[in-house]
């Protein structure tokens, strides 16, 4: 059965402030028993607030390295680029780029390399598209089967959206799962009615990817969600 935990809140302000309490104990820990903090972090509009929050917390910021969980394959500056996005919301933080090569297949294979270094992570969260997606796992996407496969390497690969940009970086959910501690933040009733359907584990919902993540990580996934 799932391990999923749902986690309801009134409003979205509620919600980002109890996620932002939960992953500041998460990189708490992990200084103290690791010695540095590694937080991998979902890009989209969704997060925005749970970053504004993030940065007014005293997190010691300089020993913390951040990862988007994907990224779009698009110039380090455009405004459609997740590491982007984290460097200027949390400018203190050290923020890992996935774009480490001259091209998408050899940016995936270098953000890997350099994601083990920082294992296990302290905390990994995601973030859900009204397709099932997680990350840039989009449903029917060449070779999406073998990167849901938990059996598989922790990895990074090029994935290809629906939509433009189309071309993505993206970890496995191997590595997605090389973590302490698992979140989902999602708002919105049309998600969480795609949540409830996974959750009561409807035939129709089992090839999505965020099946695979509710059911088949090897801890439990904290679903953060608000209205």
């Amino acid at each position: 059965m799932s391990q999923a935990q749902l986690h309801t809140f009134a409003d979205q302000h509620a919600c980002n402030e109890a996620l932002t309490q939960q992953l500041a104990a998460c990189i708490t820990q992990a200084l103290a028993t690791q010695g540095q903090a590694s937080v991998l972090l979902p890009g989209g509009s969704t997060p925005k607030g749970l970053l504004a929050n993030m940065r007014q917390h005293q997190l010691p910021w300089a020993q913390m390295q951040i990862s988007p969980t994907d990224e779009r394959w698009v110039t380090g500056d455009s405004e459609h680029s997740n590491a982007q996005m984290l460097r200027e919301a949390l400018p203190s933080a050290h923020v890992l780029d996935p774009r480490l090569a001259a091209n998408a297949q050899d940016s995936s294979l270098a953000w890997a390399l350099a994601l083990h270094e920082y294992q296990p992570f302290a905390a990994t969260l995601l973030g859900m598209g009204d397709d099932g997606h997680i990350a840039s796992l989009f449903p029917g996407m060449p070779h999406l089967v073998p990167a849901l496969q938990l059996s598989e390497p922790a990895a990074a690969l090029v994935g290809l959206a629906p939509t433009e940009p189309e071309v993505r970086l993206s970890l496995n959910l191997t590595m997605l799962c090389a973590s302490q501690w698992l979140g989902l933040l999602v708002f919105g009733q049309s998600k969480r009615a795609m949540l409830d359907r996974v959750l009561a584990n409807d035939p129709t919902t089992q090839a999505l990817p965020i099946y695979h993540l509710l059911w088949h990580a090897p801890q439990p996934v904290h679903i953060y969600w608000a209205p």
